[in-house]
């Protein structure tokens, strides 16, 4: 199977939920300590273990790609992730200082964050196969610059579980022509969760509200009221 971002020979998976998010969230997972993951397939099964095929996604990557090139953009969310979890209270409409997330390197690293979710997204249309342009996705993570049509948002979750829960949803899409114009899918990490959204310059959706971009980013990034 060839990498969907550089064609090379892949025979490695990026996880779904990224591994440090997991381990954040659930502690040491073992076969004594096991996950159970849920989907409308098959309900209650036991994950014993973070590396598992389990948790990753069906599309390859080479191992450059999903360790060196995309490196810089895993460790962006890592820290980004760990700043949202430890709020006490994260509220719509509230604002997140970037500059103490990121010292001295906002921009650089929102971009990163950027691509992580550029990465997630790509690896979902190799996976499903789904009819948009995989290669403005690739072009991005080679390249190091923003997709221009990739958006995001993170919203507090409005409800409570009686434990600790991650997920990632099901993509809905809007097509024109036979290509998809818009998409959204969410993450959902415990406390609070990432809206990703493909749109092409035509759609004004309501998602697109409170989300932002690269292009766009300031030195505080607003919590969504969505």
């Amino acid at each position: 199977m060839k990498c969907w971002v550089c064609g090379d020979e892949a025979r490695t998976g990026e996880h779904t939920i990224k591994k440090s998010d997991l381990s954040a969230i659930f502690g040491h997972v073992s076969q004594n300590r096991p996950l159970y993951r849920h989907a409308a397939s098959q309900r209650n099964v036991p994950v014993k273990g973070l590396n598992v095929n389990l948790l990753k996604s069906g599309a390859r990557l080479c191992s450059l790609c999903n360790n060196q090139r995309t490196q810089p953009f895993d460790r962006s969310w890592e820290r980004l992730s760990a700043a949202l979890r430890a709020k006490t209270a994260l509220r719509p409409g509230d604002h997140i200082d970037l500059g103490k997330v990121f010292p001295g390197a906002v921009r650089k690293s929102m971009l990163n964050v950027h691509l992580y979710f550029v990465k997630l997204f790509g690896c979902i249309i190799a996976e499903k196969s789904l009819p948009i342009d995989i290669h403005g996705f690739s072009q991005a993570i080679l390249n190091a610059t923003a997709h221009p049509k990739v958006h995001l948002a993170i919203s507090p979750l409005t409800y409570g579980l009686p434990f600790a829960s991650v997920g990632y949803s099901d993509m809905n899409t809007a097509q024109v022509n036979g290509r998809i114009a818009y998409a959204t899918w969410f993450l959902t990490l415990d406390r609070f969760s990432v809206r990703v959204m493909y749109a092409e310059p035509t759609e004004h959706r309501k998602g697109l509200i409170d989300s932002w971009h690269p292009s766009t980013i300031k030195k505080c990034l607003r919590v969504s009221r969505l």
